[in-house]
């Protein structure tokens, strides 16, 4: 979506700042779709197993699953975070706030 771009660049520009992080993850959260059908889907696009199959992002993702307040860390990265964010469009993974 365009609020989550926006959010993106602002991190990009000002990786510490906290309303951006908070602003992209609010876009992020409500954008994940749990349909078994857009994972088949997303599990055929050679991109997403990409990503997937990448050793560095897998230990990312076990990371943040382990340790939720990871995120903050690994959406300072721009590469990261769109990896990210294309593995939650896909509907691959999700993001929940505690």
């Amino acid at each position: 979506s365009q609020a989550t771009t926006a959010f993106s660049k602002a991190l990009e520009i000002h990786p510490n700042n906290q309303e951006a992080m908070e602003g992209y993850q609010q876009c992020t959260i409500g954008s994940s779709d749990d349909s078994e059908e857009v994972r088949k889907h997303a599990l055929a696009d050679p991109e997403i197993q990409q990503i997937l199959g990448d050793p560095s992002m897998c230990l990312i993702l076990d990371q943040m699953q382990n340790e939720p307040l990871a995120i903050y860390e690994h959406l300072r990265n721009p590469v990261i975070a769109q990896k990210i964010q294309k593995l939650m469009n896909a509907g691959i993974i999700a993001i929940h706030l505690i």
